[in-house]
């Protein structure tokens, strides 16, 4: 039964890696449409304040599907789940959820609970890099399941 599971597993693993594969190709090769049209639209081929926080939240968007694909792939490879990167693909996506925000349109308690997830996931990053921690094991057999980084 157990190897069945292992099985199953890594059916969705490889699946999830090709449907992230097709989305960041997508979402490239819509970034590169947006780039090509709104410089052709624009004057003087100078893009627009809007346009460009627009361009920058998918090119971070596509920045945070190559991290999470990296994971994947690790997982896949090692059975570990790497903690360092996992905290960084959240401080990517909370910056570009900063850039694309629109702060006169934003609440002051809602800009203080981002600030507050910011400050969290950079001491969690800080401590992980202080520690050495390096990555979280899901294999059954191990008795400790967080390995820390040879220094």
């Amino acid at each position: 039964m157990k190897k069945a599971g292992k099985i199953i597993q890594k059916v969705i693993i490889y699946s999830l890696i090709v449907m992230m594969t097709a989305l960041l190709i997508l979402a490239t090769i819509e970034l590169g449409y947006y780039i090509f049209k709104y410089v052709i639209e624009s004057k003087y081929a100078v893009i627009d304040l809007g346009q460009l926080m627009e361009l920058f939240g998918i090119f971070m968007l596509v920045l945070i599907g190559i991290e999470l694909l990296d994971t994947i792939k690790v997982y896949l490879k090692e059975n570990v789940m790497h903690v360092e990167v996992v905290v960084l693909v959240a401080i990517i996506a909370v910056a570009r959820k900063v850039v694309v925000l629109k702060i006169e349109e934003i609440d002051g308690l809602k800009i203080i609970g981002v600030a507050f997830i910011i400050v969290a996931l950079a001491v969690a990053y800080y401590l992980i890099k202080k520690s050495g921690l390096m990555v979280c094991s899901f294999d059954e057999n191990e008795k400790n399941n967080i390995v820390e980084q040879e220094k």
